[in-house]
């Protein structure tokens, strides 16, 4: 099994940051950002489907999952594509919202355009703050999984907020009609709570198989 210590995860992460030549060809090649954006997030989508199907109390509110694994592929693909892969995740992040909201009379171009840009470029504006914050340089080098933690973190506030702030003004349905105080606070902490756990399920699990990977490679 996976140790996941804090050591470990810095060495697994450190692996993880340094592919080998193989998939630093892939990585290189024009339209994998795009894709790794674009397709990662729609298979995630189906697959927080999936998962809501089977446990119904992580959909906690339209638009609101206590569990948003999607939030992961938006993370790695800034990580490795930079800006190009967020822009891959605003594709596919145009195609999803329009599957999920498509019922909801309150739709429009706006409203997708504003969605998936939030969902697509909240964890690159705040990879790049993280970075500029600890001085790291632009080939990532010498990011560190704490670094990571924080953008995490950081991106899944900053997603929830704006999300909430369309939300509520919209609003999309009866739980963003004049909720008191504490409601729309809960709202607003299960969305970012969801981001988070979300975003840092995949990231390990990321991290994990690339720690296995290694190991079988230099077995």
């Amino acid at each position: 099994m996976f140790p996941f210590t804090q050591n470990a995860l810095e060495g697994a992460f450190s692996t993880a940051m340094h592919p080998t030549n193989f998939i630093k060809t892939l990585v290189n090649a024009k339209l994998a950002p795009y894709l790794f954006g674009a397709l990662g997030w729609i298979l995630m989508w189906e697959l927080q489907g999936a998962l809501q199907r089977q446990i119904a109390a992580l959909d906690y509110a339209t638009g609101v999952a206590l569990i948003f694994l999607p939030a992961g592929i938006r993370t790695l693909a800034v990580l490795i594509f930079g800006f190009r892969g967020a822009a891959g995740v605003f594709l596919g992040c145009n195609l999803t919202t329009l599957l999920y909201f498509g019922d909801l009379p309150v739709l429009n171009l706006w409203l997708v355009l504003s969605i998936s840009a939030i969902s697509a470029f909240s964890a690159y504006v705040m990879m790049q703050l993280v970075c500029r914050w600890k001085k790291i340089g632009a080939n990532l080098d010498e990011l560190t999984f704490n670094d990571v933690l924080s953008i995490v973190i950081t991106q899944g506030l900053l997603s929830a907020s704006l999300h909430q702030i369309i939300f509520a003004h919209l609003p999309l349905d009866g739980a963003y009609v004049d909720p008191s105080a504490m409601a729309s606070f809960m709202l607003w902490a299960a969305m970012a709570a969801g981001d988070i756990v979300g975003s840092m399920l995949l990231m390990l699990s990321a991290i994990a198989l690339s720690n296995l990977f290694h190991s079988l490679r230099h077995a």
